[in-house]
């Protein structure tokens, strides 16, 4: 409990020297003062209103309450399948209202990749739309999926705790902690803190919280933290130096089409690079720091006279059978999340040097090389730090060990 109490504290202090922190400007007036508010004429005026008049949106959620058959409707080379279906809107000024819709869910060429037809009970979020002359038209925008999000996370918990006892809470307890911070992380740069300093921040944060929760305040979580941070330091690094030698925007071709429906917010999308490839080798890095601080504390309790030489060589030859591993299932995370797009390339008749010179695939490929050599530059920082810290000191064991007389002796 103490441990938990004392990370909480951390934690909670940490993110109060992170709300003082200075705001980056992310609308257009922000970053550029002097020029004010831009100039409305008359005209843009009068065409604002008439749009306002013309029709007013809102979005609420409906549920499903009838499901009609299944049509076919031909739009030149494509044939969509539409869902005819009854919802009852459950929320605002429109609650307990009918509204019949056609639900398309079947828009591709061959007609064998669709979404699954909605049945009667489903929730959907519905935007409901009048125009000017009071006509009300609804259509369903998405499947509200949080009653399964939260079943999935629930059977997740659950077996982590059954499986891993007292260690699966303390995994939890970690799991809540990296969810805030990443909230937060999400927050600070849309609010327009630097992402950069944003990212390194919140990476401290989890670390700092995550040692102190599984090991205290000892060397041992002092040595895996500043292994750890030096490695994603350096996977950050290199990914600026790597995306700016590689010409990458970051501004891929999903983030493009996302950004026409933006409104005076603008994102540095070369510092995202950097915070993306941070928090996706923190958490292998950690592993890989971890385990090989702990191997080196076995192999010091046997030979506990060992210089800081020997323990760096020693470690340097434990993080080399670490990271064979480690690295493969790093690049194959990535790998797995280009699949997709890299069909989608190959169906429009791209060839693999052109599909390679794409901006996603040229910042998945940046992402798994630095990420992995973040990881490769953990096993030297580690090593050097538990080296200098543990050089000719004793381990202690802090454990009884025997029993003699019916009192307890510790055995040092």
């Amino acid at each position: 409990m103490k441990k938990i109490a004392t990370s909480l504290i951390v934690f909670v202090l940490l993110l109060g020297i992170l709300a003082n922190g200075k705001q980056y400007a992310t609308t257009e007036q922000e970053q550029n003062p002097e020029a004010g508010a831009p100039e409305t004429t008359e005209t843009e005026e009068a065409t604002e209103d008439q749009e306002e008049i013309v029709t007013s949106s809102v979005e609420a959620t409906a549920i499903v309450i009838e499901v009609g058959e299944i049509k076919e409707v031909q739009t030149d080379y494509v044939t969509s399948k539409m869902q005819e279906v009854k919802v009852e809107i459950l929320e605002g000024e429109y609650e307990t209202k009918e509204f019949t819709i056609d639900y398309l869910f079947s828009y591709d060429v061959a007609g064998k990749n669709h979404n699954y037809e909605l049945e009667v009970g489903d929730k959907v979020s519905v935007q409901i739309t009048k125009d000017a002359s009071g006509n009300i038209t609804a259509t369903i925008r998405n499947l509200i999926r949080n009653t399964y999000i939260i079943v999935i996370v629930s059977i997740f918990l659950l077996s982590l705790v059954m499986v891993a006892g007292k260690n699966g809470i303390k995994a939890i307890l970690s799991l809540g902690v990296i969810f805030i911070s990443i909230l937060m992380l999400i927050k600070g740069i849309y609010k327009g803190y630097h992402a950069v300093g944003m990212t390194m921040a919140i990476s401290m944060i989890i670390l700092l919280i995550h040692a102190i929760v599984v090991n205290g305040f000892n060397r041992k979580a002092m040595t895996v933290v500043l292994g750890t941070f030096g490695g994603i330091m350096m996977s950050g690094i290199l990914a600026i130096i790597f995306s700016r030698f590689g010409k990458l925007s970051g501004m891929r071709e999903d983030t493009i089409t996302i950004e026409l429906n933006m409104i005076n917010i603008n994102f540095y999308y070369k510092d995202l690079i950097f915070a993306g490839i941070v928090i996706a080798s923190l958490g292998i890095c950690l592993s890989i720091a971890m385990s090989l601080v702990s191997r080196l504390e076995e192999v010091k309790k046997k030979t506990e006279d060992m210089s800081w030489k020997q323990l760096f060589k020693e470690g340097m030859k434990i993080g080399g059978t670490l990271l064979g591993s480690m690295i493969n299932a790093f690049i194959l995370i990535y790998i797995s999340s280009s699949l997709t797009i890299i069909f989608m390339f190959l169906a429009a008749n791209m060839g693999m040097t052109e599909i390679l010179n794409k901006e996603t695939i040229a910042e998945n490929i940046t992402s798994a090389m630095t990420g992995s050599m973040g990881m490769i530059f953990t096993v030297p920082f580690t090593s050097a730090i538990y080296a200098v810290l543990n050089r000719r000191k004793t381990i202690y064991k802090t454990t009884s060990q025997n029993k003699l007389d019916g009192n307890r002796s510790l055995k040092i």
